[in-house]
């Protein structure tokens, strides 16, 4: 084979490399920004929630904007404790922007009136909790035994 030939051979390995790692960058940083930028939809928040066992109803679901106050009540320290046992921290998203999906759960034994709350930011869940509005309400974390 001419050199003119090894040449093109070298050159087409060299561009086919170059193709690959374009891809995977690009793939990378689309990722990224997705999960800073992207949102958990309703669907994504009640699966999460039934992966747990809760049975919801979800022609009733509500979706909130709410803000993450800079300095925490003694309310939101306890609130915090809960998500700390869950592996959440709200602390990280103090004066931010979240959404707060609430769901009406169905199977919370004991509890007529249960909802559920899913907190997201950037994409992700950040924090939530399953609680009762009945006079001797509870509230725990998505596992139903946390609290």
């Amino acid at each position: 084979m001419s050199r003119k030939g090894k040449l093109g051979v070298k050159q087409i390995a060299l561009f086919i490399i170059t193709v690959i790692v374009l891809v995977f960058l690009v793939n990378l940083v689309v990722n990224y920004f997705k999960g800073v930028f992207g949102s958990v939809s309703m669907e994504d928040a009640a699966s999460f929630l039934q992966e747990y066992g809760w049975e919801l109803d979800l022609k009733d679901c509500k979706r909130d904007e709410i803000v993450i106050p800079k300095e925490f009540s003694e309310v939101y320290e306890r609130y915090n404790a809960l998500q700390l046992k869950q592996g959440y921290d709200l602390t990280k998203y103090r004066t931010d922007t979240v959404i707060r999906y609430t769901f009406k759960v169905k199977n919370f034994d004991g509890y007529e009136n249960a909802l559920a709350h899913v907190l997201t930011k950037g994409g992700k869940i950040i924090g939530g909790d399953i609680c009762s509005t009945d006079l001797s309400g509870i509230m725990t974390g998505f596992d139903g035994k946390t609290s």
